[in-house]
């Protein structure tokens, strides 16, 4: 009968989103400021900075080894060569993590923010999504459906908070200026053919030479354009497309390959800023080579080990107003210094967490999720 009973309240504990079906877990570790830290939350603050100290673990290190990577000690500034312990940076980062998660929900309310029917189900559907994908890990840790909702809710908030605090109508307003000025000379308006270095059918991967005539194919093209290129930003479109479009057979051909008919080798367009060229043009000089571009200029580039790029260069403003990218640019403009104003907001709220409680949710418990 007991045996019994602990599996119906178990079981109850799991339906109704709970931070687990042990007896002992707390329904809260306390509060920062006024927002309530459910157990749930702490769980998965937790589990998120152990996350983000397995991304930081040396190739000798086995992060889902939970017990003994916390023992280790891991490089937390690869400039410096600054370390730390694995338990005290999770400690650290589970903290500054609770922090930001109550700075939002506080600076939300502050501002009279509030969520839209479309926006909480927006939130519900992606919380859905992460517990179909992860569910078995979620739950292994303590981490309910409830506690994702919550989750997707505050990550919703923050991104609000931008227009809250900087926004037209915001706290402190970034004027159209300084959004120009910063979509200019900051952003990048790209229209681009991405060419795979490899045949898609045989999977046959590109050697130097191949390479070497691929963007030699693809740099007469792009010189072609450059030779002639328009002044306005839709003509310059039209002929950077009629050009490099005509250029895509060559150039698939050095791999016995023809040009894909499926989209995937269609003219694309995207706003990048500077950061986001660094992380997505990984070959070395490739970001550089199109932060050099000005408005209608074209290059090609190999941009990372699988792919080489078309790309034009184009003025988002010319046919465009800044309010089709206002959010965009603002995100870009000011999301960090949002983020550090969000981290000292909550690091100097009260804090009345309970520590017994959080003893009872200790990071050894944790369950890692697996290699694969």
């Amino acid at each position: 009968m007991k045996h019994k009973l602990l599996a119906l309240l178990c079981a109850a504990a799991l339906a109704f989103g709970l931070a687990g079906c042990v007896l002992s877990t707390p329904d809260t570790v306390g509060s920062i400021g006024n927002v309530e830290i459910s157990s749930g939350l702490y769980l998965l603050a937790q589990y998120n900075a152990y996350q983000s100290a397995a991304k930081l673990a040396s190739s000798d290190q086995d992060s889902t080894n939970v017990k003994s990577f916390l023992k280790e000690t891991i490089t937390t500034d690869a400039d410096s060569g600054e370390t730390a312990a694995v338990s005290d940076y999770v400690a650290q980062k589970t903290q500054e993590n609770l922090e930001l998660y109550a700075a939002v929900e506080a600076r939300f309310d502050e501002l009279g923010g509030q969520l839209t029917e479309a926006e909480e189900a927006q939130a519900d559907s992606y919380a859905s999504q992460l517990m179909d994908q992860y569910g078995d890990t979620y739950k292994a840790n303590g981490i309910g459906l409830e506690t994702l909702q919550r989750f997707e809710r505050i990550l919703l908030k923050s991104t609000d908070l931008l227009d809250l605090v900087y926004g037209t109508n915001g706290e402190t307003p970034v004027s159209d200026a300084d959004l120009t000025s910063h979509l200019e000379n900051q952003m990048y308006k790209l229209a681009y053919y991405s060419i795979p270095l490899y045949n898609s059918s045989t999977y046959a991967f590109a050697d130097d030479d191949q390479k070497g005539t691929m963007l030699r194919l693809a740099q007469a093209a792009v010189d072609s354009y450059n030779a002639s290129a328009p002044a306005d930003a839709v003509r310059q479109f039209t002929a950077f497309h009629e050009v490099s479009s005509a250029a895509l057979s060559g150039i698939y051909a050095v791999l016995d390959s023809t040009v894909p008919t499926d989209g995937t080798a269609s003219l694309q367009t995207e706003l990048l800023s500077s950061s986001t060229l660094d992380s997505a043009f990984s070959t070395e000089g490739s970001a550089d080579t199109i932060r050099s571009l000005s408005f209608g200029q074209a290059a090609a580039v190999q941009y990372s080990s699988l792919s080489m790029m078309l790309a034009v260069r184009l003025d988002p403003l010319d046919g465009a107003a800044l309010d089709d990218v206002r959010a965009q640019v603002l995100a870009d403009m000011k999301s960090d210094e949002l983020q550090d104003a969000l981290a000292a907001y909550g690091a100097s709220m009260e804090h009345s967490l309970d520590s017994s409680a959080m003893g009872k949710l200790p990071a050894r418990k944790i369950a890692a999720a697996s290699s694969n």
